[in-house]
C-alpha cells in the first residue's frame, strides 16, 4: 500500500519528460485509471483484512477520489512542469469506482455467512 502510494506520487508529480517515454503518454488516462484502481483496491483489501469485516466502501471510494484530486492540486502548486487536468481526476475516480465494484464482489463472498440449512 505504501509502495503504491509512493509510486503514484512519483509518477504524477515528477517531471514527465524525465521518467516516462513520450509514447506512453498516449495512454495517460488509462494509466490514471489503473493506478487508482490498484490503489483503491489495495486500500480496501488492507482495511477488510485488518478489520476482518467489510469496510465502508463509500469511505474507501472517497479516499481514492480525494487522493486523485489532491495530486491534481499538487500539480498546480508545485513547479514540476506538470499540469492538472479534470480528465485525469475523472479517470482517477472511475478507477476507484471500478476497484470498489471488485471489492464489493470479494467482500460479499468473503464476509457473508452461509445460510443455515434446516432439516
Amino acid at each position: 500500500m505504501v509502495l503504491a502510494t509512493i509510486a503514484i506520487l512519483a509518477g504524477t508529480l515528477l517531471p514527465s519528460d524525465k521518467i516516462i517515454p513520450k509514447k506512453i503518454w498516449d495512454y495517460d488516462k488509462f494509466g490514471h485509471f489503473i493506478m487508482f484502481a490498484v490503489w483503491t483496491f489495495l486500500y480496501g483489501l488492507v482495511l477488510g483484512v485488518w478489520k476482518q469485516k467489510q469496510p465502508n466502501l463509500w469511505v474507501i471510494f472517497f479516499w481514492g477520489s480525494f487522493y486523485g484530486i489532491l495530486i491534481e492540486f499538487l500539480q498546480f502548486l508545485l513547479p514540476t512542469n506538470r499540469s492538472p487536468e479534470l480528465l485525469d481526476f475523472i479517470a482517477d475516480a472511475i478507477g476507484s469506482a471500478f476497484a470498489i465494484l471488485i471489492l464489493k464482489i470479494i467482500f460479499r463472498r468473503s464476509f457473508t455467512k452461509p445460510k443455515e440449512q434446516t432439516a
